[in-house]
């Protein structure tokens, strides 16, 4: 069989897998589930690996991943099979999508983009997910670069990674923000508007290497990025409408789940997210409460149950005693369920600002530490003011474009994601401490390829504070979007 074929066939399980997913996780609309339909079935991926792995049978990797599938899909149909319309609609953006992205290799014919450290991925990917080893050490000893992606490649034809998975990522990722855009701006701000600010950043975007690359870049930073997003789309989302329903719930479980297990630096951005979820002071009623607990508790537990899994080394990496993973799962079920109680209401607001105070001591307190810290400061200085690592102008516009919108006249919205934005920049950095220092120059870089886990947020960002500078400036006056409902409305949807 061709490859093309196989990677559309399963590209085709993926996303009918994935919708009928969202429809029992209650998506009721197209765009966000065709989203969802990425999200579910690398979950589900994650998921059933780590079955097999615990269970000592590698060799159903794939096999129990189908059947896992076809058993979405059914009881999808199943039971939604009123919302046909929808599932149709989605399948159909996820299908398009799929062409796209196999398009840019089959047809276009352009070529992964990948330095040294892939070769760990591929060994991963090719060699222990699609060889069925019994032997995980490999998989194990590669926790930096996470197991989510790898397990994702490997479902590529024998001895091929899926190459159309990498660009599929990469367009979702663009899809979700202008989705999110959408969501967050008010119906004075046109779809023609809003088009025309994203073409300007589209515009700029072509000028930096890094962005051009990211599409086809074999490494996790892509997916860590929509991971990250997803939990920022459905930390807005609840905020907005006041409630923690269907949609942000499933937004913040599949992006949890990614970013805890794309890359093993994402636990420290999830945690910047949730901390800004639990904040939030909707938390009235026990349904959304016992949401929270279980998206919160899942989220952990993914990560302990990765770790358990392959007995990966981490643990004792990071300097945790012999008893790491049972505290670890301790602190997943005892944490979300703090987190969801109401005895903690009256000081939920504090929580965002007091995680942003511990970060801030936390990298103060490294660069105090450290021998040269002028030297520390400046280290990613020639990646992102220089130009050495394929960044362009990018960090000069991300700052003057910070100044000049400003935060007085901007929405709610905006100010939220660029704190948040700030605080996954700083996120990036302390994780990196744990391998020393904040990097060094060069493209090649962790940090400086890290950044791109922060780039989606950041485009959500611009794509919502300069849509509402071009509205104040032609727009009329600002009417209410038909899309912010109130939270009586809301349940009724949910």
């Amino acid at each position: 069989m061709h490859p093309a074929i196989y990677e559309a066939l399963v590209l085709g399980v993926m996303g009918s897998s994935g919708v009928g997913a969202g429809l029992l996780l209650g998506v009721r609309q197209a765009i966000p589930l065709a989203i969802v339909a990425l999200g579910t079935t690398t979950v589900l991926r994650v998921w059933t690996a780590f079955a097999v792995w615990s269970f000592g049978v590698p060799s159903w990797n794939f096999e129990v991943w189908l059947v896992g599938s076809a058993a979405l899909l059914m009881a999808g149909i199943a039971t939604h099979w009123r919302q046909w319309r929808v599932g149709v609609a989605a399948l159909g953006i996820f299908a398009g999508l799929s062409v796209a992205s196999l398009s840019t290799k089959y047809l276009l014919d352009i070529g992964e983009r990948h330095h040294s450290d892939i070769s760990k991925v591929l060994g991963v990917a090719l060699v222990v997910v699609q060889g069925d080893l019994d032997d995980l050490s490999q998989a194990a000893g590669s926790y930096k670069r996470g197991i989510a992606y790898p397990l994702m490649l490997a479902l590529g034809p024998e001895g091929r990674i899926l190459g159309g998975f990498t660009p599929l990522v990469f367009l979702m990722t663009l899809l979700l923000a202008s989705w999110l855009a959408r969501q967050f701006l008010p119906s004075s701000v046109s779809n023609r508007m809003l088009g025309l600010v994203a073409l300007g950043i589209a515009a700029f975007s072509v000028t930096v290497p890094i962005f051009r690359a990211a599409m086809f870049y074999l490494n996790g930073h892509t997916l860590m990025g929509f991971g990250v997003l997803l939990l920022v789309g459905g930390l807005l989302l609840a905020r907005r409408d006041r409630h923690f329903g269907s949609l942000p719930a499933t937004f913040v479980l599949l992006g949890g789940v990614i970013g805890m297990t794309a890359r093993i630096e994402g636990v420290v951005m999830v945690l910047v997210v949730i901390a800004a979820l639990v904040g939030q002071q909707f938390w009235s009623q026990s349904v959304q409460r016992i949401r929270l607990f279980a998206v919160l508790s899942l989220t952990g537990l993914s990560l302990t149950w990765w770790i358990s899994s392959l007995d990966s080394p981490v643990l004792d990496r990071v300097g945790l005693p012999e008893n790491g993973l049972q505290l670890l799962v301790g602190l997943s079920i005892v944490g979300a369920a703090l987190a969801a109680v109401p005895w903690i209401d009256p000081v939920r607001r504090f929580f965002l600002p007091a995680f942003a105070v511990a970060l801030a001591f936390l990298l103060g307190r490294e660069v105090w530490q450290s021998g040269d810290p002028v030297s520390l400061i400046l280290a990613q200085w020639p990646n992102l003011g220089l130009g050495a690592g394929g960044w362009g102008t990018a960090a000069h516009v991300f700052v003057a474009s910070a100044v000049l919108l400003g935060l007085r006249r901007r929405s709610s919205d905006y100010r939220l994601l660029l704190a948040l934005s700030a605080m996954l920049i700083g996120a990036i950095l302390y994780s990196k401490t744990f391998d020393g220092g904040f990097g060094r120059e060069g493209f090649y870089d962790s940090v400086n390829r890290m950044w791109l886990h922060v780039m989606p947020t950041i485009l959500l960002t611009a794509l919502i504070g300069y849509s509402e500078v071009v509205k104040n400036a032609f727009g009329s006056t600002e009417k209410r979007s038909p899309s912010r409902r109130g939270p009586d409305k809301l349940v009724s949807a949910n």
